[in-house]
């Protein structure tokens, strides 16, 4: 099967790096610690070397010079320490030699002064403390000093024995050959074992790769490609170990899901054919019952004789704070005069007629943003936002006049010769003043504008006095059944 173009190709580099590095990590983790014991060994092996050759050059030393002690003659011994002491090319150098009696005093030295060594990496306080035990033992002694500038020292005492022990011998040794041999034996065996594991690793990486990272590399693709959507994938592998049953069940797998994929997308697609059927006919149900709800809040909110708002809208909009923007507003309150002598004579079709007239007419003569509502039987309610008391005054005058100049006989079918109204008002922008008192005084001058003869609009003041405009005409003249009926005048005692 061709490799599909779209399979992740980093997820294979990834799992071949981390196979590579796995087996050459593991090459490191065997064969480092053999290595490790090895050089260990061998730095010790090496070490011991240099110890034994140190004291084998102090026993060849010790004779001549137990010899030259028991003549006394100490300057033919210092020549002789001196050039025991002049550097060579051997692994162990000898950097001082001195030669201690039997008190641990320096008598013969390599060196032109008889004193402690000065060497480098040798305090005082240490050779002395070496001098003096070497001086009080019987066998030879050594001490190996940690490296200082790359040069380990050894410190090596041997008895000056010829018959008698004359003295003791001390040499001070430089391991820096032996210090490098180390070194380098550990570099070879470091090179050494990486150059084997990179080998092993690399070896069993191509081994690994061939057997299994190349058919898992391919799995991985197939199953890219059967999660991208394409269920016609297969391996088809002809083996028969274990990646062969892995890929006869990948197969298997491969196949049913094509099979049960199919048969669910055709389910699907008849599911999602009665969905719609379903959804359509809820959205037509919806679409009924919103006209429904629409209609039933309109009704909640519309006065249904003269289609204009109700008293439950207009406290709706008074409570959530109509007129309390900033500026001036005022609330005006107008009741149809003598409406109950309409609806006894003509009956309250008449009335109601004489109703929806009036309404048109204050609808049609407030602004758009201001608030109109039927209060109450003949009763209505506006509030003129963002008006004062003089703007206020000047709509009140002009809808009064409106209605006392209509013609209600047409709408009717009686001769109503008039019909007015009156009208109370009282300016809101008072901020200390709450807004239902506001509406209660201009309930009040409603009322004085009714006692006041009716067709009239009054104003409440601030200092609770009303103004009450020049008296008007106060009596309703109807006919007495129909349009030909002569008018008729109604006197003011006969009250609404």
């Amino acid at each position: 099967m061709a490799r599909d173009p779209a399979a992740p190709r980093h997820t294979r580099a990834q799992l071949s790096s981390r196979m590579g590095f796995t087996i050459t990590l593991t090459v490191l983790l065997t064969l480092g610690p053999a290595g490790g014991l090895g050089v260990a060994a061998l730095s010790q092996g090496l070490r011991d070397e240099a110890r034994d050759r140190a004291g084998a050059v102090l026993l060849t030393l010790s004779a001549p010079t137990a010899l030259t002690l028991a003549d006394y003659a100490m300057d033919r011994l210092d020549s002789y320490l001196a050039e025991a002491a002049r550097p060579t090319a051997q692994d162990v150098m000898v950097r001082a030699l001195v030669v201690l009696d039997g008190e641990a005093h320096i008598v013969a030295a390599s060196t032109a002064a008889l004193q402690t060594p000065a060497v480098a990496g040798l305090s005082p306080a240490m050779a002395n403390e070496f001098l003096t035990r070497a001086a009080s033992s019987r066998y030879a002694i050594w001490q190996r000093l940690a490296p200082t500038d790359d040069h380990a020292l050894l410190l090596v005492s041997m008895p000056a024995v010829s018959g008698l022990r004359w003295g003791t011998l001390v040499g001070v040794f430089d391991l820096f050959p032996i210090e490098q041999r180390i070194r380098h034996s550990q570099l070879y065996v470091i090179f050494g074992l990486l150059t084997l594991a990179l080998l092993v690793g690399a070896t069993s990486y191509a081994a690994f790769r061939r057997m299994m990272v190349t058919p898992l590399e391919r799995l991985s693709e197939a199953a890219a490609a059967l999660q991208a959507g394409k269920r016609h994938v297969r391996l088809e592998w002809q083996r028969h170990d274990e990646l062969g049953m892995v890929a006869d069940s990948f197969d298997h797998m491969a196949g049913e899901i094509e099979r049960y994929t199919e048969s669910l997308e055709q389910k699907v697609a008849e599911r999602s054919a009665e969905v719609e059927a379903k959804n359509a006919a809820l959205q037509a149900v919806n679409q009924q019952l919103q006209k429904a709800n629409d209609e039933l809040e309109r009704l909640a909110h519309v006065d249904p004789l003269t289609l204009v708002p109700n008293r439950r809208s207009f406290d709706q909009a008074f409570d959530r704070g109509v007129g309390q923007e900033a500026g001036a507003w005022t609330i005006l309150m107008c009741d149809i005069d003598h409406f109950k002598l309409v609806n006894d004579r003509y009956g309250h079709r008449v009335g109601d007629v004489v109703l929806r007239e009036v309404a048109a007419i204050l609808r049609d003569g407030v602004r758009g943003g201001d608030v109109l509502a039927r209060y109450g039987g003949e009763e209505f309610v506006a509030i003129l936002r963002s008006t004062g008391l003089t703007r206020a005054i000047e709509v009140a005058e002009r809808l009064r006049r409106d209605v006392d100049q209509h013609d209600f006989s047409t709408a009717a079918g009686v001769a109503l010769s008039r019909v007015t109204i009156s009208i109370g008002l009282c300016e809101g922008s008072e901020a200390q003043v709450p807004r239902e008192m506001v509406l209660e005084r201009a309930d009040q001058a409603l009322y004085v504008a009714k006692n006041g003869g009716r067709n009239r609009v009054s104003t409440w003041t601030p200092d609770a006095s009303l103004t009450v405009p020049a008296r008007r005409p106060t009596t309703l003249r109807m006919g007495k059944a129909g349009p030909s009926a002569a008018p008729t005048t109604l006197d003011d005692d006969k009250t609404s």
